[in-house]
């Protein structure tokens, strides 16, 4: 007989790991002196329930077909944007059910989108909790149950079916390795672009956040201007740049570490991107010289750079009003 226990214990697991991230924002609330329990008692609601998942589900013998694989990527996704949604639910902004999961949803699945009309007043904790949503959004909330999918004895890389890029090739025998290599690599690009962010000019809790952000190509900021708040050009580049490198896929990082020290020249999806990268920028420069936009060379090429970095990889940062660059832009 055919059950779904896999799912549901492997959904329980997710939902304690995003109890646990919300943590994080509650030290936030101390250290900001907010002055409630938000997300203690939201992380507490969600390992409860993990917890439970975990325990009605456990069994001698854990195993997932493709059926039930698709299953647990369908609800992973719904169940941390559900339980995602309760800080924002508790929070003192008085969010409906249906804004906070839209939130929730929006940030999960890096969409970027936002009902938040001022950011700049938005307690910090609530900023940070959407960069993090973004962040675990941007490795794929899946790609943390592969790690613990071997020792269930579970053919873990059909997930990479639906997650990945490189849908048919079989990288490495042992999953986990696949995982913590991936995983790995995200946690020290955004390490690196905090704190790049931090030396030039961002607060800790700014860089932090937008570190997070960036490398997800997420795009939500904790200012109502974007990263055109700082009004800084060096934080711009590094924006630019860590956004083209969160938007490499993974596994080309993944077989670099394997020894294929060529990928990032030899990949076509790689190479397709940069070349893309490259005529938008020349197109939208040559466009902003022909329309006397008033800006020194230097400035016209920073900002078309940018701006389109930021589009095409769908990360939303802006720096400029798009509307005075007329319609063609």
């Amino acid at each position: 007989m055919t059950t779904n226990k896999t799912v549901f214990f492997l959904i329980g697991i997710l939902l304690v790991v995003l109890g646990i991230a919300m943590l994080a924002p509650y030290l936030t609330q101390f250290i900001y002196k907010e002055n409630n329990h938000t997300f203690i008692s939201a992380a507490f609601v969600t390992i409860f329930i993990g917890v439970l998942f975990i325990l009605s589900n456990l069994g001698s013998e854990l195993k997932l077909n493709l059926r039930q694989t698709f299953l647990f990527s369908t609800l992973a996704w719904l169940m941390v944007a559900i339980f995602g949604s309760l800080p924002f639910l508790l929070s003192p902004k008085e969010f409906t059910f249906s804004d906070a999961f839209f939130e929730s949803m929006s940030g999960i699945t890096t969409t970027g989108a936002t009902i938040i009309t001022d950011i700049d007043n938005s307690p910090k904790s609530i900023l940070l909790w959407r960069a993090i949503l973004q962040w675990l959004g941007g490795i794929g909330i899946v790609v943390m149950a592969i790690t613990i999918l071997p020792l269930l004895k579970v053919g873990g890389m059909q997930l990479f079916k639906m997650e990945g890029p490189d849908s048919t090739e079989k990288i490495l025998p042992r999953t986990i390795e696949v995982a913590t290599i991936i995983i790995s690599t995200y946690l020290i690009l955004t390490f690196f672009c905090g704190t790049f962010y931090w030396l030039f000019g961002m607060s800790i809790f700014d860089s932090i956040a937008h570190a997070m952000t960036t490398i997800a190509t997420g795009g939500f900021a904790t200012h109502n201007e974007s990263i055109g708040f700082f009004k800084s050009s060096n934080i711009e580049i590094v924006a630019s740049v860590f956004i083209v490198l969160g938007s490499i896929p993974f596994i080309s990082y993944l077989k670099f570490v394997q020894g294929n020290k060529k990928i990032f020249f030899k990949d076509i999806q790689i190479k397709g991107l940069i070349y893309l990268i490259l005529i938008s920028v020349f197109i939208m420069f040559i466009y902003l010289v022909f329309i006397n936009y008033e800006s020194t060379v230097f400035d016209k090429i920073r900002i078309s750079s940018f701006n389109v970095i930021s589009i095409l990889s769908g990360t939303g940062y802006v720096t400029d009003d798009f509307g005075l660059w007329g319609n063609f832009s």
